[in-house]
């Protein structure tokens, strides 16, 4: 109820610990946990220990109790792809890799530079240490989804399916959720693992899935395993909901890692980019990006 009902910076407020020790001080059942709420967050947290901050915890929990999750019908590329839209022409360069950022603006892999003096770095942490190797960021978790193609979907609902047993963070029948995510009379099933894609894993998946959805698996077929170095930062309590994007005069960095662990967290660390820039020009800084 109080993350439902209060407002966000609530979460702030209190002392931080791991999401572990909070379900416990909420009197939370051990069968609760290791039934229900250790499989669901392990996939929100890439992680299994529920080592993750409390106040990332309560930030998550809020977002789902008050909302619905979803997917863009065009992929999550649609996103960046409507930031785009709204740019002006000539602004945006793809394509394009950055080898250094310097005292005067960017250094491109080319040999040329653009010079700029304001530069805001928005990479994952290992890019943004490589462009800016004074930064400090977190260690982050690694996930390996699996993306399965059938004629017949074994799941006719729009069900996220976690497994208690860890062998598989979770799984859903990603066309029931998504139309656009696959042809007609194709079903498409994603089912993520925490870490890399080990040898004999994509087989000990399908063997899972075949009890999950009970039913036959020997037939699926695997189109893709992406494996996602550094898909989120660790974030160990006790970890700030929210950073300044200011590294230097003239120079910012934004991400999840300098904010939560999510797409939500990308963004809003990004706005937060912004809105410094604009601040600091307007106090006489910068006169170009």
């Amino acid at each position: 109820m109080r993350d439902a009902v209060l407002p966000a910076s609530a979460a702030r407020q209190h002392e931080d610990g791991s999401t572990s020790a909070a379900l416990a001080r909420a009197g939370v059942s051990d069968a609760a946990v290791a039934d229900i709420l250790r499989p669901f967050l392990s996939g929100v947290f890439l992680e299994d220990r529920l080592e993750t901050s409390a106040r990332f915890f309560h930030l998550v929990w809020r977002s789902m109790v008050r909302g619905s999750l979803c997917l863009p019908a065009k992929g999550i590329g649609a996103v960046p792809a409507q930031l785009a839209d709204g740019l002006p022409g000539g602004v945006l360069r793809l394509g394009t890799p950055v080898a250094a950022v310097t005292d005067t603006g960017v250094l491109l892999e080319d040999g040329s530079e653009v010079p700029a003096r304001t530069v805001v770095v928005a990479t994952d942490p290992a890019n943004a240490t490589r462009l800016l190797p004074d930064l400090t960021v977190p260690d982050t978790r690694t996930v390996t989804t699996y993306y399965h193609a059938i004629g017949r979907t074994p799941m006719a609902e729009p069900t996220l399916m976690v497994d208690s047993t860890g062998a598989i963070l979770n799984t859903c029948v990603l066309s029931e959720v998504a139309p656009t995510y696959a042809p007609r009379g194709t079903a498409l099933i994603s089912t993520s693992v925490l870490g890399t894609d080990l040898p004999g894993r994509a087989q000990a998946v399908l063997c899972r899935l075949a009890e999950l959805y009970r039913t036959d698996t020997s037939g699926w077929q695997q189109v893709a395993a992406c494996t996602v170095e550094g898909a989120l930062p660790a974030m160990l309590p006790p970890w700030p909901l929210s950073r300044t994007t200011r590294l230097r005069p003239g120079r910012y960095v934004c991400g999840d890692h300098r904010a939560t662990g999510s797409v939500q967290g990308a963004m809003a660390s990004g706005a937060r980019a912004a809105r410094e820039v604009v601040a600091d020009r307007g106090q006489g800084g910068d006169a170009g990006v």
